[in-house]
């Protein structure tokens, strides 16, 4: 049994962390269900380490008063406590409607923003699940009352064009305690930042 749990972000399949799959229990939003089922899945599948990106670290964010006790470590990438924190509505809406008439196109231009190379694979079942998961973000907000988090470490990128330092300022607020870590690369992180971090 793995020790680790890693939540995704939208648009976030395993196929994108070549190997991370390998090591931990992954999980992506409304690709494996509702923000409601992963809740219930991050606290039946008890592990020492809960780790998020993007998405997947807000959702952590928005519950970190249900969540963060349940695990010795959390590590959260690029979280925020609004995505309109960062990334303006109307663009989260344009993508929506690009979802609407191009999905594989839509995905591959936010992949290639986050700074996500070559050609990962995509799925037409994925268009239905990725567009309840931007219609989340568009309302979805954490409450940013503080909670303790001597144990959690929060990673962004130093080129992240997503989730800018802002945002993630407003989490660290919200969070007392956690640790604030600078990597390289954009919204996606390094792959070997993340492997020092969550390893």
């Amino acid at each position: 049994m793995t020790d680790a749990v890693f939540l995704s972000g939208w648009a976030g399949p395993e196929t994108l962390f070549p190997g991370l799959s390998e090591r931990v229990r992954f999980v992506t939003p409304f690709l494996d269900g509702d923000e409601a089922t992963l809740l219930a899945t991050l606290e039946t599948h008890r592990t020492r380490l809960l780790a998020g990106w993007s998405t997947g670290a807000h959702m952590i964010v928005k519950h970190a008063a249900r969540l963060l006790p349940l695990f010795e470590r959390v590590v959260l990438v690029a979280p925020f406590l609004r995505f309109a924190d960062s990334f303006p509505p109307r663009v989260t809406r344009t993508m929506a409607a690009g979802l609407r008439n191009d999905p594989e196109g839509t995905t591959r231009a936010f992949w290639k923003n986050c700074g996500i190379g070559g050609d990962p694979p995509w799925q037409a079942d994925w268009a239905g699940p990725l567009a309840a998961g931007l219609a989340y973000l568009l309302t979805s907000a954490a409450p940013g009352t503080p909670v303790p988090a001597d144990h959690v470490t929060i990673l962004h990128g130093r080129d992240d064009r997503i989730v800018r330092r802002a945002a993630v300022e407003k989490v660290l607020a919200a969070l007392p305690g956690a640790r604030l870590v600078s990597i390289p690369g954009g919204h996606y992180p390094d792959a070997a930042a993340l492997a020092d971090q969550l390893f």
